[in-house]
């Protein structure tokens, strides 16, 4: 579905908790048998110590970090929609104007934000866990940037 299309579409309604998870976990495992090669390779070679050790397992998890980043932020930039996402018919929209999507700035933030507050725990869990009692089920990082996942 094109970037077009994809704004065109009337939404459903909002997403269910269920559907957001699937979709995460569809697009973490593309994410890691995409880029899981590589890394792999640089910890292989970091396991075995030596000089450069402690450089390739830094590398191995910039380059995880980066290549999630660029495929959630080009997803939902260019058409509200992961792989995950198209799997789940769900899609990621401005709220209070389901047919955008939300362009480069926004959707780079709600792509690097979620990895930060894991790194502190609590607003991790509390961002994974708020669509289960919010109204129109948004995660924290939805409310930073506007956003709203929509049934299509």
């Amino acid at each position: 579905m094109t970037a077009a299309a994809a704004d065109t579409v009337e939404p459903l309604g909002y997403a269910e908790y269920g559907q957001r998870v699937r979709a995460a976990i569809i697009d973490s495992l593309l994410i890691s048998f995409a880029v899981g090669a590589l890394v792999f390779g640089l910890s292989v070679f970091a396991a075995r110590g030596g000089p450069f050790a402690s450089f390739l397992s830094t590398l191995a998890y910039l380059i995880y970090l980066a290549g999630a980043t660029l495929y959630y932020t080009v997803c939902y930039a260019e058409g509200g929609q992961t792989i995950g996402k198209v799997t789940t018919r769900t899609a990621v929209r401005l709220d209070g104007d389901e047919g955008r999507s939300l362009g480069y700035i926004r959707a780079l933030i709600r792509a690097v934000v979620p990895p930060f507050f894991w790194v502190l725990i609590v607003p991790g869990l509390l961002d994974v866990l708020w669509p289960l009692w919010d109204r129109k089920h948004q995660t924290l990082h939805d409310k930073l940037v506007g956003s709203v996942v929509i049934q299509i």
